[in-house]
């Protein structure tokens, strides 16, 4: 095993102490290598100021401008989006909506699914959740584990009909990878080989055809008839009896392969974990660790390695359709020791919180349509300043929508004791460099990445190379398209210059410019520029590579452009200001967020 460090496994480049420093002394940290341990030393950088900034003269000018900046967008929007509402513009994706008078943005087919089947789903996984908590209080552990594979058929059954086949099928396989090579390094090999050759393959063949795979099968004529072919001639057609047109006819209302996607992860996730365990993979420290960390770094007795544990983390219900991941050591452990971080308190507040930013997000889709005008490429006949504001919207409309399939799912499962790391703990606007983004949206994702790629394949020895691989695979992952391609590639240029850059002036050397009291400010100065990066980048996922550098051209480069681009910047400027200021506060509060 290569690169145990304490620091990697969590994906941060700082030691493992959450006390501010009074004085720039450096820090000793042991770090945990195949070769033994190793003693590695960082240098903490100048003491907090004592009190907050944001009361100060300076920061009451960033207030102006950041609310000058959003009543401006705001005031755009809203015009632009009135008319299509009683304008008489016409854009497709917009309905009648349930506020008198506004049509509504129903542009995202993924948003509208979910929102029309969110109260089958609350209804279905409120049930889950009590009778797990029934069964928990008055049964042993084992008779929950049968109840969550019970329930979990009957919901594959639900979702896919008869193509659970293919799903329960791949996980036997999987099942029986990790038990046929044991202890061998081919099982690490053929895991991750037979999981991408079904992902892809699945992504190719939708998902595979009962008719297609039952071709011949069938020898009894059931119709006749005549067509004229390409060439003007009569062609005698023949069709014979197929019974995979009958199973295709019941295959769900959820394609398996697309949310093989998740389940994959889970297939990797018990395989590396049951080598680990039977390898008897050395532990990083847990001393000081969060009880997620510690349930996922302990090896667990061999028993609760069983097929009956691995179906019931597999199919587990809550979050089987979107996550967030769990790692199969943290959700075994959960399951006999339940989760009390969180109290029934803690959860209703979150839950009810969540149900206010859904009905925000849809209030705000009857006022404002700018996802519609991104999806039919209307942006192209926008000014400047205004593709640049369609930019901004999308993305955040798109965080927020994450936001909330994510969050409910999250909470459900921690109502049935079973935690997971957050996908979004930060906002989509509290971010300012790519590393810290990625470590902030899709955070179980990337928790997962970090423990089964990135140390694997060598943590920070490795990181300008790995980078690579973890972006292209997690693109490819997404979907086999040119969009997801050109995202991977704009994210690896410019995550491994940023990674350059950081490794220079946050090293001891440069100290000095680090204890300066303009350092924050060149900080703005370049975070700002790295906030249009981020936006290219993630933009390609909806417009690939040549519409991302339209888009940026446009919003940027066009007639105008000298007053937009200033403009543009000094907004983002104070928004990376506000961002330092309240990364102080948490270091203040002790609360040891390291991105």
């Amino acid at each position: 095993t290569i690169g145990l460090g304490a620091s990697d496994r969590e994906g941060i480049a700082s030691p493992a102490i959450n006390k501010v420093p009074q004085e720039p002394t450096p820090t000793t940290v042991i770090v945990i290598t195949s070769t033994g341990k190793q003693e590695m030393t960082y240098v903490d950088d100048t003491p907090l100021p004592p009190r907050t900034r944001v009361f100060s003269l300076e920061y009451l000018v960033y207030f102006l401008i950041a609310a000058l900046g959003y009543y401006k967008v705001l005031t755009f929007a809203l015009e632009r989006s009135e008319e299509y509402n009683t304008g008489g513009k016409h854009v497709h994706g917009l309905e009648v909506g349930w506020i008198p008078g506004r049509l509504v943005d129903y542009s995202d087919a993924q948003y509208v699914t979910y929102m029309s089947s969110l109260p089958l789903l609350f209804v279905g996984f409120a049930t889950f959740v009590f009778l797990s908590n029934l069964i928990r209080r008055s049964s042993p552990v084992h008779t929950r584990i049968f109840f969550y594979n019970v329930v979990a058929l009957a919901f594959l059954i639900y979702a896919h009909g008869f193509s659970s086949m293919f799903v329960i099928t791949v996980a036997a396989i999987n099942f029986g990878i990790s038990r046929l090579f044991d202890r061998s390094r081919m099982a690490p090999v053929l895991t991750w080989a037979f999981n991408l050759s079904v992902l892809w393959l699945s992504y190719m063949h939708q998902g595979f055809s009962f008719e297609s795979l039952l071709m011949g099968y069938g020898n009894e004529e059931t119709d006749r008839y005549t067509v004229i072919n390409e060439f003007g001639k009569k062609e005698e057609i023949v069709e014979m009896y197929n019974p995979g047109r009958w199973l295709d006819k019941h295959r769900g209302f959820l394609g398996w392969d697309i949310y093989f996607k998740i389940t994959m992860l889970r297939l990797i996730s018990y395989n590396m974990d049951y080598y680990w365990m039977r390898t008897s993979r050395p532990q990083p420290s847990l001393k000081d660790r969060s009880d997620y960390f510690i349930a996922q770094e302990q090896h667990m007795p061999a028993n609760r390695y069983s097929w009956w544990h691995f179906t019931a983390y597999i199919f587990y219900m809550t979050l089987y359709i979107a996550g967030p991941i769990v790692s199969f050591n943290a959700f075994i452990s959960q399951v006999y020791t339940p989760q009390k971080t969180y109290t029934l308190r803690d959860l209703t507040k979150a839950m009810i919180k969540i149900l206010v930013v859904m009905l925000g997000l849809n209030i705000f889709l009857h006022y404002i349509y700018y996802y519609a005008f991104n999806e039919h490429d209307m942006w192209k006949k926008f000014r400047g300043y205004e593709v640049a504001i369609t930019g901004y919207i999308v993305l955040n409309f798109m965080y927020i929508k994450f936001l909330v399939i994510w969050r409910v799912f999250r909470i459900m499962a921690q109502f049935d004791g079973i935690d997971t790391p957050e996908n979004m703990n930060r906002c989509v606007n509290n971010n300012y460099t790519f590393t810290g983004f990625w470590r902030s949206w899709h955070g179980s994702f990337n928790t997962w990445t970090v423990r089964y790629m990135y140390i694997p394949l060598g943590g920070k020895h490795t990181q300008s190379m790995t980078v690579w691989l973890i972006f292209f695979f997690i693109g490819l992952w997404h979907d086999l398209w040119w969009s997801w391609v050109a995202w991977a590639l704009l994210n690896c240029v410019f995550f491994s210059i940023e990674i350059l850059i950081l490794k220079y002036f946050y090293s001891k050397k440069m100290l000095w410019l680090r204890r300066k009291p303009y350092w924050r400010h060149i900080v703005g100065v370049s975070g700002s520029f790295n906030v249009f990066l981020l936006m290219i980048a993630n933009m390609a996922i909806l417009h690939g590579f040549t519409d991302s550098f339209l888009f940026f051209k446009l919003a940027f480069f066009s007639p105008g452009y000298y007053l937009t681009l200033p403009l543009a910047w000094l907004w983002l400027y104070t928004g990376v200001m506000f961002m330092q200021e309240i990364r102080d506060t948490e270091r203040r509060k002790n609360e040891g967020k390291k991105f």
